[in-house]
């Protein structure tokens, strides 16, 4: 007898129960969409519970701002550009190039140069006379550098080169006396003559009476003493009776007014 096919086509191969049924493509695609469908929905309501978004009422609050960027060190006016990023002793080192390249240097030479000629001819123009006086043969230059400035070149006075080397005060005759002085350059360049003080003075060395000598009132005079020389002199005075009577003694000095 032979079996029933339509009843072993339904029958399990392991006797189970009847075979699963295998899902078609359609199927398979429209479980599938509908699954993404609730996980989106899901999703969506997830994230809506979580963070509510802000409507434009309500502003942000702090903490979801944008964070606070820190306070940085801004860099130095003087510093600012390529500078900046160089160390400093490649600055020095630029630095001391600068000094160091010889159109600076050239510059600087100049400078000096000026400033010397300046202060030398400052000095020629204050020591004119000394200097008119030891060389002759400056005297036309310094004159052209008085002459802008307004000055003149005249005899030198040294008033500690001058001395009196001798002098004498004698009676001639009544009233009358000569007073003999030698005036002595101790200087090696000339020097101007200068003025003659004479003082009589009592028995107590006090002044009783005094006169002066200008150098156009010497008589013989010239303008200048030569170096390391000599100028004699002979005045005549007039002293009144109590004058004579009472002197005891004489100064004599010199001096430039």
């Amino acid at each position: 007898m032979k079996p029933d096919r339509d009843a072993a086509a339904d029958a399990s191969p392991l006797g189970i129960g009847p075979p699963l049924s295998t899902p078609s493509v359609d199927e398979r695609s429209t479980d599938f969409h509908a699954e993404l469908a609730r996980f989106a929905e899901t999703a969506g309501r997830t994230a809506s519970d979580e963070a509510p978004v802000p409507t434009a009422a309500e502003p942000l609050p702090a903490s979801a701002s944008a964070p606070a960027m820190p306070d940085l060190p801004m860099p130095d006016e003087g510093m600012a550009g390529p500078e900046a990023a160089e160390p400093g002793f490649v600055r020095q080192a630029r630095r001391q190039a600068f000094w160091r390249s010889p159109p600076v240097r050239a510059a600087l030479a100049v400078l000096a140069v000026l400033l010397g000629g300046l202060l030398g001819a400052q000095w020629a123009v204050h020591e004119r006379d000394a200097l008119a006086a030891s060389h002759p043969q400056f005297a036309p230059l310094l004159s052209q550098l008085c002459a802008p400035l307004g000055c003149e070149i005249g005899p030198v006075r040294r008033i500690d080169a001058v001395v009196i080397d001798s002098s004498t005060l004698a009676r001639r005759l009544g009233n009358f006396y000569a007073f003999d002085v030698v005036i002595k350059n101790t200087a090696p360049i000339p020097v101007a003559v200068p003025a003659l003080e004479l003082s009589l003075t009592d028995t107590r060395d006090s002044v009783i009476a005094r006169r002066v000598f200008l150098q156009s009132e010497l008589p013989g005079a010239p303008v200048l003493l030569p170096p390391q020389g000599s100028l004699p002199l002979s005045l005549r005075l007039s002293i009144t009776d109590a004058g004579a009577l009472s002197m005891a003694g004489y100064r004599a000095l010199v001096f430039y007014p």
